[in-house]
């Protein structure tokens, strides 16, 4: 059994136990720096949490066992934008968990750990093929391959054991810890009664209403002066880390027509494979750029007219079973098609078809094209300044704005919080490095810093114009339900006045205290309402942000005492899971919130 283990299943299966069991070892054996030695550009650290430092080295390495992993699951180069992000944030809640679990001193013995890793070791371990009997992870030869002396003997199958065991010995650490912090957690039987009540307590209402939407915006019109005074009595709402605001040029990956020329002659050259004999679904699944159909080898499936766009619909209802296109175009890439099968004649015909898309991109002399035109302008915007340089080019700089490190920015997308704390931590004037997405490259230029606090009026306004013209828009909808509801407390049927005044009245099916009701919405003041009133009663008018209401009660619809009852304990004990998972992540929530963490990322790496 022991060769089997250096296979590429062992190795991958390696990696990853032994990443599972690094960060505490970073813990327990690195320390916590407190010299206070200054982190800066000049140091090597690229954090610190609670006063433990995290050097360059130690965080690349990290990383790079991300890459290999990632790498390993799938063969595309993961982004590196995103694994710095997520290595951080994973780091930062497992070096926070580690704090905690020695704080706690929470220890596990040796036999629980033996015992754990026979029966239950980490994923890793159990989808090795070796440990399985008919596909299932089988504890009995994984005992053999533990208990075999020839098993230690090896060093890396050794160090295969003791990176499963210490895996597994952190599990239980932390969800001793876990059991810690959720074991106050109680479920009272009133919480499990009212979640029952909300799941299954029905009610049948008739409502009459009118919607925001039947009022044009020229009878909800809001002044500059009631825009002001909103933003001056809700300031609090519009906080905003600090952000900054830069300048940029953009150098777009748009296909030459060499490019267009050659993915012509690609798509050329595959018709011709496959007139030559070659598979039509193995040349798809290897060369489309359709993600959907590809793995499936082009298979597009049965599809009738008007489902696809017309220049392919054309050419796939004209094919007879087994024949295949010539290349064509459409707004998507060039094409071939292969139809397989045909059912049912004129309006009802649908044919089976497989393609292969090719999109046109900017291939390697383009882009490299490109990349030789940002270097030179970075090096000019370097030596003579970002305005210079852009008068060079020729070109005019477009403006982020202001934006902050938990932002969107949409040419960054998940890579803005990189550019963001550079910035912040700059001057005006300090000029990116190169960014390269899929769309483009970009260079920016900080232009201001702004510190946490209120938004502006100017950035805000549109947001709280918006939220008025709503309000306003609210209140016409009550003026007009409001004689009707007057109409019924002078002795008149809610179907009656809602006709006097011109409106409908519209009984919905049954429904619960958590379910959404068309046109109406969720959880709002009109289901708040139906569960208020008694069986006949009317309510008062009820607004929420989409209308405004009268609404009575036709039925109530108790739950059934009998049902709760034999539910009742299996319902408790979901909702205490519940309860106690929520628990457990909000105090993780206040650890990382409590935590004093310098994050020097943006000194290392751009893109995050």
């Amino acid at each position: 059994m022991l060769n089997t283990f250096r296979n590429v299943t062992f190795i991958k299966a390696m990696m990853w136990i032994v990443a599972a069991a690094f960060v505490g070892l970073i813990v327990l054996e690195w320390g916590a720096d407190m010299s206070g030695r200054r982190v800066g550009p000049t140091d090597d650290t690229v954090g610190v949490i609670n006063g433990m430092k995290i050097s360059y080295k130690q965080f690349d390495d990290i990383l790079r066992n991300a890459y290999l992993r990632a790498k390993a699951e799938n063969p595309v180069d993961p982004e590196l934008g995103p694994l710095v992000r997520q290595t951080w944030d994973q780091l930062v809640t497992e070096v926070l968990i580690t704090q905690q679990m020695e704080a706690h001193n929470i220890t596990v013995s040796d036999r629980e750990v033996d015992f754990v890793n026979r029966t239950q070791p980490v994923a890793e371990v159990q989808n090795i093929p070796d440990f399985q009997t008919d596909g299932k992870f089988d504890p009995a030869k994984y005992a053999r391959f533990l208990d075999d002396p020839g098993t230690y003997s090896n060093p890396q199958v050794k160090q295969f054991v003791l990176s499963a065991e210490s895996a597994v010995r952190r599990a239980l650490r932390f969800q001793k810890l876990q059991e810690l912090v959720a074991n106050a957690v109680k479920i009272t039987s009133a919480e499990v009664r009212e979640a029952y009540v909300g799941q299954h307590e029905k009610v049948r209402v008739a409502y009459a209403g009118v919607e925001t939407s039947a009022f044009p915006d020229s009878l909800a019109l809001v002044s500059e002066d009631e825009v002001r005074a909103y933003y001056d009595a809700h300031r609090d709402e519009y906080h905003q880390d600090a952000a900054v605001q830069a300048s940029f040029v953009s150098f777009s990956k748009t296909p030459s027509a060499r490019d267009s020329a050659e993915t012509e002659a690609e798509i050329r050259r595959l018709l011709d494979q496959i007139r030559a004999g070659d598979d039509f679904g193995e040349l798809a699944r290897n060369n489309s750029d359709d993600p959907g159909s590809a793995q499936k080898d082009g298979d597009l499936g049965f599809f009738g007219r008007g489902q696809m766009v017309k220049a392919f619909e054309d050419t796939a209802f004209s094919l007879a079973p087994g024949e295949v296109s010539e290349p064509f175009r459409t707004r998507f890439g060039w094409h071939i098609v292969k139809v397989e099968d045909r059912k049912g004649a004129a309006d009802s015909l649908r044919v089976h078809a497989r393609h292969i898309l090719l999109q046109t991109h900017a291939r390697r002399n383009t882009l490299d094209s490109l990349r030789l035109q940002a270097n030179v302008f970075l090096e000019h915007a370097q030596e003579f300044g970002f305005d210079s340089a852009v008068t060079g080019l020729g070109g005019v700089p477009q403006n982020t704005g202001f934006i902050t490190a938990g932002g969107f920015f949409p040419l960054l997308s998940n890579r803005t919080s990189g550019l963001v704390n550079s910035f912040l931590a700059a001057s005006p004037g300090e000029i990116s490095p190169r960014y390269e997405t899929d769309q483009g490259i970009y260079i920016f230029v900080l232009r201001a810093k702004r510190a946490a606090g209120p938004q502006p009026l100017d950035e805000v306004r549109d947001q709280i114009f918006t939220k008025l013209k709503g309000q306003k828009k609210v209140g016409l909808a009550v003026q007009r339900v409001a004689p009707v509801l007057t109409g019924v407390r002078g002795g008149s049927s809610l179907q009656e006045a809602a006709a006097a005044h011109g409106l409908r009245v519209v009984a919905p099916q049954p429904f619960s205290q958590n379910d959404f009701l068309p046109g109406i919405g969720g959880r709002n003041a009109f289901i708040g309402a139906a569960f208020r009133l008694q069986s006949g009663e009317i309510s008062d008018v009820v607004t929420t942000e989409g209308g405004a209401y009268i609404l009575q009660v036709l039925e109530r619809q108790p739950i059934d005492e009998s049902a709760f009852q034999g539910g009742r304990q299996a319902l408790a004990q979901r909702l205490l899971s519940q309860k106690r998972r929520r628990t457990v992540a909000i105090w993780l929530d206040n650890l990382k919130t409590d935590a004093e963490i310098v994050d020097n990322r943006h000194y290392f790496y751009s893109d995050f």
